[in-house]
């Protein structure tokens, strides 16, 4: 049991290891986030306020239970997670967060086409070697 116990901190750490500076930079500001967004919507809901959240190209301000507020909230924590599961070395880290990339360019993208007219977004321009540098450390994650 101790043996696989050191293998897996072994695999662990060298998984950790693949990870470049810049994106643990961005995942650590969104764990922050992901992990804020909970405690930022329940105060919205407690005292009234309007819920002011942004992401990917979408906006939303106004009351915490209309549903674009709840998508852009849920979209804040679940990109949490995700690099909670990056910077943690976990199985999963990679292709969860290959997915949840691909989604949020698709999302970042049609926002721009589809928001009050034609607005050029600059999240590609990090979402894409993003992607990219994630495909090439995911054969050896």
């Amino acid at each position: 049991m101790e043996v696989l116990d050191k293998n897996a901190a072994t695999d662990k750490s060298r998984r950790q290891n693949l990870v470049p500076l810049w994106i643990k930079i961005f995942g650590w500001l969104f764990i922050v986030m992901g992990a804020a967004t909970p405690i930022i919507y329940i105060a919205a809901l407690v005292w009234s306020f309007p819920l002011t959240v942004e992401m990917f190209g979408l906006q939303h301000i106004g009351s915490p239970l209309d549903f674009m507020g709840i998508l852009i909230s849920a979209l804040i924590a679940i990109n949490g997670l995700c690099a909670f599961g990056l910077l943690f070395g976990k199985r999963w880290g990679v292709s969860v967060c290959l997915f949840y990339g691909y989604l949020t360019l698709l999302i970042t993208i049609v926002s721009m086409f589809l928001g009050d007219g034609m607005t050029i977004r600059l999240e590609p321009l990090i979402q894409i070697p993003y992607l990219i540098k994630l495909h090439k450390i995911k054969a050896l994650w």
